[in-house]
């Protein structure tokens, strides 16, 4: 069924819902509703308004048009067994904008067994880090205890007013501190030159109380996206395992999980020079480029896809044609999940789509679901996939 297809038929639905069909459009939405089994367990199972007010999707005094924004989608299956999601509209509740079959099912209640109870204990991460200062003091940051710059000076802010915590005097002695955040996280943190980083979960950032006068230098493992103050004489390096990155003022997302074996740099605004350990030759990234530094030591520039690569930092989940194995990765983290594959085969299917990541795992997964050809189980924090 073509785009404009089912999105017709979602308008038909809706219209159902509020008891507004013609007899040419009952007779339309009958014929879609009998075409196969899955078309009438769908209708059978949302043409009641009744479902989308329990999901507070709905109420009353909804108009048929906020209705029809919530409904209104589009899904196109892919070859090569891809789902290609296509956001049109977000409802009030934020809910991801996939196709008519995909947003009614979004809201189903589509699990097997014990799976549906252990899987609504699986929230979506939110602001921690842990802070790990030179002096082997350390401090647990989240939405309500934040770590701020105040007047050149490192400061615990908190509802009850500021804790200053790197005074001016502390500031020559030598010694490294670390940004940890764990899985299930995300954290933001100005550095003392002003350069901010968004730190994604299962990264650490290690950063000096103050830089040195010729060069800035921190140590990253796994991602984050650096907005770096411009400075000129005074470059901002960053070391991995698997290279380093240079830059003087610029923005760009940096990706160097352990488990992945590389440095991918993306780069969106300015100019950065990548390097491995193993050369001194550094191959400068324009916008849009993404250089990847392999395991092996080679660099292999490619054209990036920037709104993917920083999705994250803007609180998004974003796929485009990414295998089932790289999602879940990203989930495992961002949910604190293990993942074990029944079927190897499912790691290599493709997927494309959107989800705001203030969703929780049951959302993310009635997202993968939809395409029918992966089922999960849950257990505790260990999802099963088939």
């Amino acid at each position: 069924m073509e785009y404009n297809d089912i999105y017709r038929i979602a308008t038909l639905i809706v219209k159902s819902i509020k008891k507004d069909l013609s007899e040419e459009e009952y007779r339309e939405l009958d014929n879609w509703r009998n075409g196969s089994e899955r078309n009438r367990q769908l209708y059978q199972k949302y043409q009641h308004a009744e479902f989308f007010r329990e999901r507070s999707l709905l109420d009353e005094s909804d108009s048929s048009e906020r209705i029809r924004k919530g409904v209104r989608m589009a899904i196109a299956k892919k070859r090569r067994r891809a789902l290609w999601i296509k956001t049109v509209s977000y409802a009030a509740c934020l809910v991801l904008c996939l196709s008519v079959g995909t947003f009614l099912f979004f809201q189903s209640d589509y699990y097997k067994g014990q799976s549906h109870g252990d899987i609504a204990f699986i929230k979506a991460g939110d602001s921690k880090a842990i802070l790990s200062l030179f002096d082997g003091s350390e401090y647990c940051l989240d939405s309500q205890i934040s770590l701020a710059l105040v007047d050149g000076d490192y400061a615990i802010k908190d509802k009850n007013g500021t804790y200053v915590l790197d005074k001016k005097e502390t500031k020559n002695k030598k010694g490294e501190n670390k940004l940890f955040v764990p899985r299930n996280g995300k954290y933001e943190i100005t550095l003392c030159d002003g350069t901010k980083v968004w730190v994604n979960s299962d990264s650490e950032l290690y950063y000096p109380s103050t830089f040195a006068s010729d060069q800035r230098i921190v140590k990253a493992r796994g991602e984050m996206y650096f907005e770096v103050s411009h400075h000129d004489n005074w470059p901002f390096i960053i070391e991995t395992d698997y290279g380093r990155v240079e830059v003087k003022g610029t923005s760009f997302n940096l990706r160097s999980y352990r488990e992945e074996k590389k440095l991918v740099t993306t780069l969106v605004q300015g100019k950065v020079l990548v390097s491995s350990h193993e050369t001194e030759d550094m191959i400068e990234l324009h916008p849009g480029e993404t250089a990847v530094v392999t395991d092996n030591q080679e660099i292999d520039v490619v054209t990036a896809n920037v709104q993917e690569a920083i999705s994250w930092k803007d609180n998004m989940f974003v796929f485009r044609s990414s295998t089932l194995e790289q999602i879940m990765e990203e989930a495992a983290r961002w949910y604190d999940i293990r993942i074990v594959w029944a079927s190897e085969e499912r790691r290599h299917t493709l997927f494309s789509g959107e989800l705001p990541r203030s969703k929780d795992f049951v959302d993310f997964v009635r997202m993968i679901e939809l395409t029918e050809k992966v089922s999960f189980s849950v257990k505790g924090r260990t999802v099963y996939i088939d």
